[in-house]
């Protein structure tokens, strides 16, 4: 029996794709290179072969200007031409930017830090203010003033004696040095009479009879006009020792210790003194 062709072993045919792995760059450029070599020059024949109207001339294949060698530059592209050729400048290892942005964080923070401890100092002031503040409140302090007492002791010092001796104080006269030189007489524990002229703080009777006779003199160089006038001219004065101690006076709402009376002033004329307080008076002299 002859054989039959068609039952034997068939080939499979491969319709699978193949892998082509790339050739690198150099042997790309070495494979152009080889198949765009420049055939050797035939001298042409004439006679055979006519000559064409337009000939095509093939240069040499150059390595250097090839589109197909490796150009590791050209994967990445071109450089721009702003950063071409320039170097990045660094300070203590940052670039510029950096470095400004850290010196602007350092010193806004030294700022944020100097401002807290102010803030912390002031309050503790404040703070130990209102507590200092509150234990005054607490417990405020006392000042308790005791008023010297009116003793025939301390007062005689500045009332001529009338508070220890007013028998042979009484009656006796004061010449003042100055403002025209009157004289007064004094009675002890006695008050001019008459709405006073004016009232002021002296230190002793001896001052009160000198503003008298200040008043006399001064009032009518002023007021020339009105010299015949009773407010013109002070004819007597009343005395209270105890008002020359300032806190006896504020507390008795007194303007002063010494008055001065306007006239007519005369011995039969005294008043009894209603004050509370002993009261000497003196009147001018005008017999003297």
């Amino acid at each position: 029996m002859s054989p039959r062709y068609d039952e034997a072993p068939e080939v499979t045919p491969h319709n699978y794709p193949e892998v082509h792995l790339p050739p690198s760059g150099p042997e790309l450029a070495a494979q152009r290179q080889q198949q765009y070599a420049p055939a050797t020059p035939v001298k042409p024949d004439d006679s055979t072969n006519p000559p064409l109207q337009n000939t095509v001339y093939i240069a040499p294949f150059d390595n250097t200007t090839s589109p197909y060698a490796y150009d590791h530059q050209s994967a990445y592209g071109p450089l721009p031409p702003s950063e071409a050729g320039k170097a990045s400048k660094k300070i203590w290892g940052c670039s510029g930017l950096v470095f400004v942005l850290s010196v602007i964080i350092a010193i806004l923070s030294a700022a944020v830090i100097g401002l807290a401890a102010g803030t912390g100092v002031e309050a503790s002031r404040a703070n130990d203010a209102e507590a200092r503040l509150a234990s005054m409140s607490s417990s405020p302090a006392t000042v308790t003033v005791t008023a010297p007492a009116s003793t025939s002791t301390d007062s005689s010092s500045i009332d001529k004696g009338c508070s220890t001796n007013s028998a042979s104080v009484t009656g006796s006269t004061y010449a003042s040095s100055f403002f025209n030189k009157a004289i007064f007489k004094i009675f002890c524990n006695s008050d001019a009479p008459n709405n006073p002229l004016s009232s002021l703080f002296v230190g002793d009777f001896d001052d009160c009879m000198d503003a008298c006779a200040s008043y006399s003199y001064y009032m009518p160089m002023d007021f020339s006009t009105n010299v015949t006038s009773n407010n013109m001219t002070c004819a007597g004065v009343s005395f209270i020792p105890a008002w020359t101690n300032r806190t006896l006076a504020v507390q008795g709402g007194t303007p002063g210790n010494c008055y001065l009376h306007p006239g007519p002033q005369n011995q039969s004329a005294l008043l009894n003194p209603n004050v509370g307080h002993p009261v000497h008076a003196a009147i001018v002299d005008s017999s003297a």
